[in-house]
């Protein structure tokens, strides 16, 4: 019996040892973060990034953007880009900022901030921003469009910077619009002046940018060829074209993916396949699925337009002018008014299904997922919708206007983003 007490004791010794051990190597004031799984990812003016539960609508964590994310005037702070998610990170760019902030996606915390090297805060006269553009990713480089008249492609691991494209027309109006990937290749439009117009199209490739001359594959309307267009809009794709609406002419264009190559011209000069006239500018980036592209309109219509003849299915009205980017799921249509209505519209007929009423205009992209339908709102909330029903499930107050467009990290490891050039995912090692 006395061996037996021994061996008990002997044993609660060893235990109390490997305790202390481990005690050792925990700061009692220094507790492990909370994690978070999945989040809603959404920014607003006050400039706060909130990470929020998508069934319950509480809180999970929230960031406040640092001081030194903004570098001009304080009546600059505010988040348009939205944040985007990528391989279980959120990156985030300030509209006035020359850094890209990069948060884990579970928990909220600032993991690195990435600035750019010789990147002016300040660009041309009379622009006060230099990030308007939502960053996109792709094989562990991420690529972000300023208005300096520079698309950047950043090692999402180190930041450094990999390639940047300088806008070879030079006409100082720089890239507010979101780039576009596709089959090796990054397609971005720059914005053009009020007045001058001339914005272009520019296709790159993904991996090495410009060629060493500092050329794009192709430009469109062509290098020293004024167009008529401004491009706020950001382009989608649906092979063989590209679309992209004008906030200048009322256009949405569509340009041939593959260009005929011209001996002797660099770079080659891209073809466009054709023009839809609308009553309004476009600021609503398209998104195009089974033949048909759709997009908002400032003259209050959200259109369908066949992609083959450029001719329109339908057009639906609304309340005021859309500058949110329809998404589509499930056969419907989701998109955001200034008429404070959410809509959703039948894909093939351009019925109204439902419509659910906000208290603010709405330029967010709404993000369906999970039976709901999430969207920022003017009026300082988030909201979930039912998808099906139109109806409310929750809402968050975020007390600030939202101008971007939410994200999600979901269970699956894969990683929703909208209000960029159509409904994105990217999953984990893409």
């Amino acid at each position: 019996m006395l061996h037996h007490y021994k061996k008990v004791l002997f044993a609660l010794a060893l235990i109390a040892v490997a305790v202390g051990a481990c005690k050792k190597n925990i700061s009692s004031d220094a507790p492990l973060p909370s994690s978070y799984y999945p989040s809603i990812i959404i920014g607003s003016d006050n400039f706060v990034l909130y990470g929020i539960d998508p069934h319950t609508g509480s809180k999970n964590w929230e960031y406040s953007m640092p001081s030194d994310s903004f570098s001009v005037a304080s009546n600059f702070k505010y988040l348009k880009p939205s944040p985007l998610v990528y391989n279980d990170m959120v990156y985030q760019v300030a509209v006035n900022s020359d850094t890209i902030y990069k948060l884990n996606a579970f928990t909220g915390q600032l993991v690195k901030k990435m600035v750019l090297p010789g990147h002016s805060a300040v660009s041309l006269p009379g622009h006060f921003f230099t990030c308007m553009a939502t960053p996109i990713a792709d094989g562990n480089l991420i690529y972000l469009a300023t208005t300096n008249d520079t698309l950047y492609a950043i090692d999402t691991g180190t930041g450094a910077i990999k390639w940047k494209f300088g806008n070879p027309a030079m006409d100082g109006s720089g890239f507010v619009a979101s780039p576009v990937i596709y089959n090796g290749k990054i397609y971005v439009a720059s914005q053009g002046l009020v007045g001058t117009n001339n914005g272009h199209v520019y296709c790159l490739d993904k991996t090495t940018g410009p060629d060493a001359s500092g050329f794009p594959i192709w430009d469109w309307p062509g290098m020293g060829v004024t167009s008529s267009a401004i491009f706020i809009s950001s382009p989608t794709i649906s092979y063989p074209h590209l679309y992209i609406g004008s906030a200048s002419d009322s256009n949405m264009y569509s340009i041939n993916l593959n260009p005929t190559v011209v001996s002797g011209v660099t770079p080659t000069v891209g073809l466009l396949h054709w023009t839809f006239k609308t009553r309004g500018n476009i600021m609503s980036s398209p998104t195009s699925y089974a033949g048909m592209c759709i997009f908002g309109s400032n003259d209050f219509n959200l259109y369908c337009v066949d992609t083959q003849t450029g001719a329109a299915r339908w057009a639906f009205p609304t309340g005021s002018q859309i500058n949110s980017s329809p998404i589509i799921s499930n056969q419907v249509v989701y998109v955001g008014s200034y008429d404070y209505y959410l809509y959703a519209v039948n894909i093939i007929s351009g019925m109204q299904k439902w419509r659910f009423k906000t208290k603010g205009l709405i330029k967010s992209s709404p993000l369906p997922y999970g039976g709901s339908v999430y969207v920022g709102s003017y009026d300082g909330y988030l909201y979930a919708v039912d998808s099906a029903q139109g109806t409310l499930k929750w809402n968050y107050k975020i007390n600030g206007y939202i101008q971007s467009s939410p994200a999600i990290d979901d269970y699956s490891g894969t990683q929703y983003n909208s209000g960029i050039s159509g409904f994105n995912t990217h999953g984990t090692n893409n």
